[in-house]
């Protein structure tokens, strides 16, 4: 069952994600996994960073999964 507060959380860590991408990117830094870490952590300083890291690989894992197999039924 996913509440309206999950949705949320989801976006949430998806917006935060896309943005420690794009400010590697703008620093011209490689994006890597400790690298987003880091990002992450500085953005949530009394948060736990490692929970928002981890939702939002397994939605980009869910996501590309979904691509590569199209005709999967959801």
């Amino acid at each position: 069952m996913e509440t309206k507060y999950a949705k949320d959380a989801i976006h949430v860590c998806r917006l935060m994600f896309g943005q420690a991408v794009l400010e590697l990117l703008a620093d011209r830094q490689p994006v890597t996994n400790r690298a987003l870490k880091e990002k992450i952590k500085v953005m949530l300083p009394d948060a736990k960073p490692e929970l928002v890291y981890e939702t939002a690989m397994a939605l980009l894992d869910h996501s590309l999964h979904r691509v590569r197999t199209p005709l999967t039924p959801t």
